[in-house]
């Protein structure tokens, strides 16, 4: 695993080892590779996004249960966007935006602290990601991407969001019941 680039402290754009021949491109990444960086997987989820401007608002799991999460992009293409909700870092509610590609075969690792988002910029584009707890774990929360204090931009209009992120709170209502599962 070779590390591209440090986008916040704790925040990794990685990319693995990779091997072409006639039948394609396979991408490896060891699990002794995330053990290195403090991350066990427990489980993975994949999400298949047929319009161009799906949308995943800021989820995030705060440092008091923390949860690792590695994000990668199998088909297609898209936005992830990385958010710093620590509230004592000096990066807080800076975001930066990596954009994730099958070609391209980046992965995020993304701790505990950090928010996360992301938008589909192809159709068809296939988001997948492991975290080191099980959604029976315990719950992720959300802010709304609209939030001003953050100013997050997107590279493209939103077409698809659900309710769960569209109606999100807003940094000052995020203790009263931002923690939903999902």
């Amino acid at each position: 695993m070779e590390i591209v680039d440090k986008i916040f402290d704790g925040v990794l754009v990685v990319k693995g080892r990779t091997r072409v021949d006639g039948r394609g491109t396979m991408t490896v990444i060891c699990g002794s590779d995330f053990e290195e960086v403090g991350f066990r997987v427990a489980e993975t989820r994949s999400y298949v996004m047929p319009r161009t401007g799906s949308f995943f608002g800021i989820h995030y799991r705060d440092e008091s249960d923390p949860m690792i999460k590695v994000v990668t992009v199998i088909s297609g293409r898209g936005m992830d966007s990385v958010v710093d909700l620590r509230p004592n870092s000096p990066t807080y509610l800076q975001w930066k935006g990596v954009e994730l590609s099958a070609d391209e075969a980046l992965t995020l690792i993304i701790p505990a602290g950090f928010g996360q988002t992301f938008l589909s910029m192809e159709e068809n584009t296939i988001l997948m990601y492991s975290t080191d707890k099980t959604g029976k774990e315990g719950y992720s929360k959300t802010l709304n991407y609209k939030e001003p204090r953050i100013g997050l931009t997107l590279p493209m209009e939103v077409t698809e969001i659900s309710d769960y992120d569209r109606d999100a709170p807003y940094l000052d209502e995020k203790t009263n019941g931002a923690g939903r599962a999902y």
